[in-house]
């Protein structure tokens, strides 16, 4: 009750601030240096131009480079410095800074693999068999497959979150929204890096960056971090923290400009991760599972389940007692080129091309108990090719591009687990060589996805400072499935197959040496946007927009019939509506930036993953759910009252429900809980950077209280168990750049300054008889050293 009347409240505050329908993202809290604030006192300039100069923000939204304040979608865009001072270091943590950006581990997975959502749309499906509704984008070349994305961060000038159907200028239509990292790139000014920071939990990170301009034309950058930590979740069984962190990254980027027309940019990208699991912990049991049964725990090995969440109850969250040695394996590898000629001053071409690698082992103990009731293992090895050719042209009062895209990607995934084995004692081996259990199951996908699109979008200045933007996108996708899951132990097929090819007779097991089913099909749908906007004077922006997005149908991969491994799930659609104004005002000294949007969107032929009843045994499958309406209201403000403060608040209000959701069996759902949709998110931030003297540097203070609300984490709303309680984080930080103009810098920070306790969900496992979650990060304090040189 305490959550809600602060949800309530502060929904009314910012109502009665004039926020009546908030929204648009935008921004990031922009903070003025020391030394600039100094400048702004003593220089011979209006407060309102330096002002102005200090908030212009530029965004690649619309594929080309223009203001934020002037583009009629809703963005948010968080800086490097943001993600420096909150201590972020993996993409994981991005809501912090980005409230309308939920960010959370998908169901049966962990920090290897985060799962995005954006005004309520969300993907639980990872296998390559499907495909995401939030994609993201490391520069202009998405990135099919999530894992190795937590070591992107680093060396990046920006991070834009895009927020509703992105299916006209975007490579892979996504109906949820887009997360953009970019990087920076190599100048022509030599310049470098060198970080570390040490904390509590043993952190122990470093960074570096080198920019040597090779010759007046040719420039390379070259840069890297490491992550350690020694993890925060100990497990008693085995000795040790369980979920530590050990990660290297390294970014090179080569750019060659002969001339003022032509240039090539070719960067590679490397990330490796060697750490912990997923340090999963009881929170609730089905006292009447089967697995409680004395029976099968004695021939199991298993103590009662009673037991062991008092045992878990009387310990911290950050203690456990699994025996799985988890770990997470993953390695990738990036390499992309991008080639841009000015054929005058009105048209230029650019072609990107891209290909990347990804191959991972995670090991999990999802159950979170000594007992080896789900343990699961999974190896991805899979790679995607894409190139995109673009036109991007400018005449008078029209802005133009068009293009032609291409996507490949083949993968496999090989899925261990292992329900209910054989307990093997305090510490649960690997499931290679042996596991002490004949029902190891192997789910084992392959998969082929190709994507071909043409493109184009306008903008027409239709009178004075009104605009009519339009675009349209023909995307034809093809889906290629082989799967074989077995019982690898007993030497059975885990499906059956129409081995006559007569839908009368019934299917029949195949031999594991006829244990497979292929599956082809494709999918296609026009997406598209329009939007009007008008500037009604220098630095205030209304805008109307309507946008169609898609998200390619696919295949499932845990149904027990050919019948059903066969079938495919639809495309899922969205219709949204958003309007939204852009302002930025001057009031006296002061200044005021509010950002904000409202929208509502229809959305069909949902994809969840639900259990269906109707299979033999009970499966988890992908389906399509019927529909649903999201309507929501977003914020972003910006008050700086004088030069050298900065307070900001950012909101996200969201409120989806299902108009029609029923399940393979015939439930009636329709009044569930949405999945991934907290409907209050919001963060409050105050920053002072207060003049010194010339010649000492720049210093800077500043906290953030960051409230995530209580939210449905399952596809399968289960009152009372999927649903998760809201949570608050403060953080503080404080840093000192440029110390007496010698190039070094040192900051502090603090995340979860209050010791706030809070979990993840896992997976809904009382089938099993067990409730997994696990926790969230404690504490942290950190001290960064870092020496600059050059620009």
């Amino acid at each position: 009750m305490k959550n809600n009347t602060r949800n309530t409240n502060f929904a009314i505050h910012l109502r009665g601030l004039g926020i009546g329908i908030s929204a648009i993202a935008c921004m990031t809290a922009l903070q003025p240096s020391g030394a600039y604030a100094q400048e702004l006192l003593n220089a011979d300039v209006s407060t309102e131009d330096a002002i102005t100069k200090s908030n212009e923000i530029v965004v690649i939204a619309r594929r080309r480079s223009e203001s934020l304040q002037d583009v009629p979608l809703a963005v948010s865009v968080v800086q490097a410095a943001d993600l420096q001072r909150n201590g972020v270091d993996s993409v994981a943590e991005l809501s912090l800074v980005a409230p309308a950006l939920t960010v959370s581990p998908p169901p049966g997975g962990g920090r290897s693999s985060p799962n995005f959502a954006i005004r309520g749309l969300s993907q639980q499906e990872l296998s390559i068999l499907g495909d995401q509704s939030v994609s993201t984008y490391v520069g202009d070349v998405v990135v099919a497959r999530v894992q190795g994305l937590n070591g992107a961060l680093f060396d990046v000038s920006s991070i834009e979150v895009l927020r509703g159907p992105q299916g006209t200028l975007f490579g892979r239509n996504t109906t949820g929204g887009a997360v953009v990292l970019r990087p920076n790139q190599p100048s022509f000014n030599p310049e470098g890096m060198a970080g570390v920071t040490i904390g509590n939990l043993g952190t122990f990170n470093t960074e570096a960056m080198l920019n040597v301009p090779v010759s007046d034309t040719i420039s390379l950058r070259v840069a890297g971090r490491t992550l350690h930590d020694n993890g925060y979740v100990y497990d008693s069984l085995l000795g040790r923290n369980v979920n530590f962190t050990k990660q290297q990254a390294a970014r090179v980027s080569l750019l060659i400009e002969p001339n003022s027309n032509f240039s090539a940019l070719t960067t590679y990208e490397y990330f490796h991760e060697n750490d912990g699991g997923t340090a999963a912990y009881l929170v609730g049991i089905n006292p009447d599972a089967f697995v409680n049964d004395p029976a099968f725990r004695a021939a199991r090995g298993y103590r009662p389940l009673e037991d062991l969440l008092a045992e878990q109850q009387g310990r911290s969250i950050y203690e456990i007692a699994s025996g799985t040695p988890a770990f997470n394996r993953i390695e990738t590898h990036m390499v992309s080129n991008t080639l841009t000629y000015d054929l005058s001053d009105r048209i230029s071409f650019k072609n990107i091309i891209a290909y990347r690698d990804v191959k991972d082992d995670l090991r999990d103990d999802l159950d979170g108990t000594e007992s080896s009731i789900f343990p699961q293992e999974r190896i991805d090895d899979s790679w995607q090719f894409s190139n995109e050719f673009q036109v991007i042209g400018s005449f008078d009062r029209f802005d133009w591009i068009a293009g032609l895209y291409y996507f490949k990607e083949r993968g496999r995934l090989q899925a261990y687990s292992s329900a209910v084995a054989v307990d093997p004692g305090n510490i649960e081996p690997e499931f290679v060589p042996d596991y002490p259990d004949a029902g190891l199951s192997l789910t084992d996908i392959e998969g082929r996805n190709i994507s071909y699109a043409a493109f184009a979008q306008g903008s027409y200045e239709v009178a004075d400072n009104l605009k009519l933007t339009a675009g349209i996108r023909m995307t034809k996708d093809k889906r290629r499935s082989i799967i074989r899951n077995r019982l690898p132990r007993i030497g059975t097929c885990r499906f059956t197959i129409d081995a006559d090819n007569n839908p009368a007779t019934p299917e029949v097991t195949p031999p594991l040496s006829n244990c497979q089913v292929e599956g082809n099909d494709s999918f296609s749908e026009p997406t598209y946007n329009i939007s009007l906007d008008y500037k009604v004077a220098p630095g205030k922006l209304v805008y109307l927009a309507h946008r169609h997005g898609y998200r390619s149908g696919g295949f499932g991969s845990r149904a027990t019939t050919e019948a059903g491994l066969t079938r495919t799930y639809d495309p899922e659609t969205v219709d949204d509506f958003e309007v939204g104004v852009k302002t930025d005002w001057y009031l006296g000294g002061a200044f005021l930036r509010t950002n904000l949007a409202a929208y509502h969107a229809d959305y069909k032929d949902i994809q969840r993953v639900l259990t269906d009843a109707s299979l033999v045994p009970v499966q988890a499958v992908t389906v399509n759910a019927g529909s649903a309406r999201i309507r929501g209201l977003e914020a972003e403000i910006l008050l700086r009252p004088v030069a050298w403060i900065d307070l900001n608040a950012n909101y996200a209000y969201t409120d989806a429900q299902f108009k029609d959701f029923v399940t393979p069996n015939g439930a009636d759902l329709s009044n569930s809980r949405f999945a991934r949709a907290p409907k209050h998110v919001y963060t409050l931030g105050a920053r002072i950077s207060p003049p010194i003297p010339a010649g000492l540097g720049e210093v800077s203070f500043g906290g953030s209280f960051y409230h995530h609300g209580g939210y449905n984490a399952d596809d399968n709303h289960i009152p009372g168990v999927s649903d998760m309680p809201s949570h608050e984080l403060v953080n503080i930080d404080a840093s000192w750049n440029n110390i007496m103009e010698s190039g070094f810098d040192i900051s502090a920070a603090v995340t979860n300054l209050t010791k706030e306790k809070y979990s993840y969900y896992i997976a809904n496992l009382l089938g099993l008889g067990v409730l997994p979650h696990f926790a969230g990060e404690p504490r942290r304090a950190m001290v960064t050293l870092r020496y600059h040189f050059g620009q």
